[in-house]
């Protein structure tokens, strides 16, 4: 007789905000974690023609970049994605979050005039 196959559940919650500038004049998105968990990734992305590379800086509660500054928007024209940046999700690399923590993204170093952009964040819950 076979052992019946054991899949964990995982529980991943999907948080996405907006701003109005990631370029020149750039503006945080701000997003409040729901549950309590491991940012498991991150995603940035552009709504309009940017010049230079724009940095992204994600903080929990006004802490140091956990991307390390490797979250960026090259430049480019019109909307368009870029690839997650997926997160250690076990050990001391891992980023817990707890309900309530305020998750920042901050744009700097591009170019142009009020280029929206789109963030996102998984939350692994524990």
């Amino acid at each position: 007789m076979s052992l019946p196959a054991i899949h964990p559940i995982l529980e991943e919650t999907f948080l996405a905000e907006g701003t109005t500038s990631i370029g020149a004049s750039p503006i945080p998105a701000v997003i409040v974690a729901p549950v309590a968990g491991i940012v498991s990734a991150v995603l940035a992305s552009a709504g309009g023609t940017t010049t230079g590379t724009i940095a992204v800086a994600v903080s929990i509660n006004g802490g140091s970049d956990i991307t390390g500054g490797l979250l960026t928007i090259a430049a480019g024209t019109g909307a368009r994605n870029n690839p997650s940046l997926g997160l250690a999700k076990v050990g001391v690399h891992a980023f817990a979050v707890s309900e309530g923590d305020v998750i920042t993204f901050t744009p700097s170093g591009g170019g142009g005039a009020s280029i929206p952009g789109a963030f996102a964040a998984i939350i692994r819950q524990s």
